[in-house]
């Protein structure tokens, strides 16, 4: 009979849980979406202003721009965007 070999295992420090994360392509593609969306929400918001209006900033640009990030946290984090619907 002949006896057991085992290959050595090579462990490598993973960093700590902030390292590991900031490195995930999921977060990456999620925070994309987010400022995507923040970006459209403000688009939106400078598009659909009337045209003698001369104002950059407003709580209504600020509502588009949370808008537009939940959408784009939304897409990425949804059921059917990860194949589970």
């Amino acid at each position: 009979m002949k006896p057991f070999q085992f290959k050595q295992l090579d462990l490598k420090p993973e960093g700590n849980w902030l390292s590991r994360a900031l490195k995930s392509p999921h977060l990456r593609k999620t925070m994309l979406a987010a400022g995507l969306g923040a970006l459209l929400g403000y688009a939106f918001f400078y598009f659909s202003a009337p045209a003698d209006s001369s104002v950059l900033w407003s709580s209504e640009a600020l509502s588009n721009i949370l808008m537009g990030l939940g959408f784009g946290i939304f897409i990425t984090n949804s059921p059917c965007a990860r194949g589970r619907c």
